[in-house]
């Protein structure tokens, strides 16, 4: 679906898109999937005797392709704009990014044991861009590896028992994201001739069944599981419960990622695409541009180079590994007494405080405490 538009009465379909669909209904256009018996989508990314290669895309490589859209110019979708999933493209001080445009193998992720792939890692060993059941056109396979199942899980205390059940059928979504309407396209969503097609915007992952209505707690686990089993099907030796034992070289031990626990899973440390010292927060929460703001507005007042100084990832190659949070801040956003976590290790009882809100960190569960008004 291309571009935005001013206002809900100018709300139209792309000109070379039919206006009714297979069955008499205005036409919901879909670039990516939907296509109708009348679909003239395949033309928006192929050429049928031009084509750039044996794909027959219309660009020289399949960045360039996605980028023709998602840089902005036509998609709704922006990848080089923050998001939930973070951001591709940054030049920006302690960027660090999945590596589409390169021709690095998919098996050189980092973790990689089982992953053998020699695929080429692109936008499509994510994505599919013929439409997929999952959210976010999320792939069902990834480098070869059908990875949605089905769990059993029970949690005693801190102790988490995880059983993998069966797998999900190609077909049947394995991913849920908790997707609202983008208030920025109010009148595209509001329009009435443009029926069903509606903008959203992620939050993440569910974690729990407040956060999804209509869900069953199970099916919010079983999205959660497969959300890292998904990232898991290249950095296959990261999965791992690190009470079950060492990951697979027998010696090493890995962050659980594979918890239904509030938090603890690979987006809670880490974005999708990529960040950049704009995305970065430190342990409270803050941004650099939170971070210049008055103290009135609950900033510091910083200057730019201040707040750049302060957040920048200081390691040795100077990335931030895609981290939601600079340097080991990514540890301390959890393992503090002030910014707990569900059953994480090291969290007592947040202070006896009424500034409590400037302890509350992005993926935080604090249901049940006396302190929140």
């Amino acid at each position: 679906m291309f571009g935005a538009f001013a206002s809900a009465a100018e709300v139209t379909l792309p000109p070379n898109t039919g206006t009714v669909d297979n069955f008499g209904n205005t036409n919901t256009h879909k670039t990516h999937g939907n296509f109708q018996n009348n679909t003239n989508a395949c033309a928006n990314c192929h050429s049928t005797h031009n084509g750039e290669n044996e794909m027959l895309v219309m660009k020289s490589s399949e960045y360039e392709l996605c980028m023709s859209c998602h840089d902005g110019t036509m998609g709704f979708y922006d990848v080089t704009k923050a998001s939930e999933a973070g951001v591709i493209g940054s030049h920006e001080m302690s960027a660090s990014m999945h590596s589409v445009d390169s021709d690095l193998a998919v098996s050189a992720a980092p973790g990689a044991l089982v992953n053998k792939s020699t695929a080429t890692f692109e936008c499509s060993s994510c994505h599919n861009p013929h439409g997929s059941a999952n959210d976010r056109l999320l792939n069902e396979k990834v480098a070869g590896k059908q990875y949605g199942s089905n769990y059993n899980v029970t949690i005693v205390g801190y102790a988490e028992t995880i059983t993998k059940l069966n797998p999900v059928p190609i077909g049947t979504k394995a991913i849920k994201l908790n997707l609202v309407e983008d208030p920025a396209y109010a009148d595209i969503n509001n329009a009435t001739d443009l029926s069903g097609l509606k903008i959203y915007k992620s939050s993440g992952i569910y974690n729990k069944t407040t956060d999804a209505p209509g869900l069953t707690q199970a099916q919010v686990y079983d999205y959660k599981l497969n959300y890292s089993e998904f990232c898991a099907s290249c950095h296959d030796d990261y999965l791992k419960n690190r009470e079950n034992g060492p990951r697979a070289d027998g010696v090493h031990y890995t962050h659980t990622t594979n918890s239904t626990k509030q938090g603890r899973s690979c987006t809670a440390c880490h974005y999708a695409h990529g960040t950049d010292i704009t995305l970065l927060r430190d342990t409270a929460g803050k941004t650099i541009g939170d971070l210049q703001k008055s103290v009135a507005d609950g900033g510091k007042g910083w200057t730019d180079a201040q707040a750049r100084s302060y957040m920048k990832d200081v390691s040795k190659n100077g990335s931030s590994a895609l981290k939601r949070f600079t340097n080991m801040a990514v540890c301390w956003a959890c393992h503090q007494s002030t910014h707990q976590i569900a059953n994480t290790p090291g969290t007592t009882n947040y202070p006896n405080t009424t500034d409590y809100k400037n302890y509350l960190v992005p993926g935080g569960d604090y249901s049940g405490k006396s302190i929140i008004k």
